[in-house]
């Protein structure tokens, strides 16, 4: 399975020295979506200057999957609710015209752990033939990295997917999705 170079990605805590620069007077809302002892779905709105939402973002995370979610998961997925919430921002995230470097360097390190350990229902990653493509057609019908997740997560009925986390499956339902 494909590892991505962690090296391109933003670290959270980049992204929250970015964020207040440009909203010194901002704020960052955590809260918990979902909790059922062993799962948790975090929810984080980003304020402006204004006080007014500009940006949201959510993180799933399960106990005891890594090191980190046996003491802290929690904290861990709150981390990456905020780093979502800034990534969804107008500040957005560093790395240009790479939709893949919307992700945080965290969120991306937990992918790379979950490809090294096999999971039955994955039914493989996505190829980047296919996530190429499917980007193509998001370019085609003006769409930016915001609104092709946004359909993604439409589409699939699922919030915690980036496009290169995609099964193979689910990037070919996409496709078909954006085809029409």
């Amino acid at each position: 399975m494909a590892h991505f170079d962690l090296s391109l990605y933003e670290t959270v805590a980049q992204r929250l020295v970015r964020w207040w620069a440009e909203y010194p007077d901002g704020r960052i809302i955590t809260s918990i979506h979902h909790y059922d002892g062993s799962t948790i779905i975090m929810r984080a709105e980003c304020y402006n200057n204004d006080d007014r939402l500009i940006a949201t973002g959510y993180a799933e995370e399960v106990f005891g999957n890594s090191p980190v979610n046996k003491t802290s998961f929690l904290e861990n997925c709150e981390t990456s609710a905020i780093g979502r919430a800034i990534s969804n921002s107008r500040i957005g995230h560093l790395g240009g015209e790479d939709a893949g470097q919307r992700a945080s360097m965290e969120e991306m390190s937990k992918v790379n752990r979950l490809n090294t350990t096999p999971r039955p229902d994955s039914h493989g990653s996505a190829t980047p033939k296919q996530i190429g493509f499917l980007k193509s057609l998001a370019r085609g019908k003006g769409w930016d990295d915001l609104q092709l997740l946004d359909y993604i997560h439409r589409l699939l009925q699922v919030d915690d997917v980036v496009v290169e986390t995609l099964t193979a499956g689910q990037c070919s339902a996409v496709i078909d999705g954006l085809k029409k």
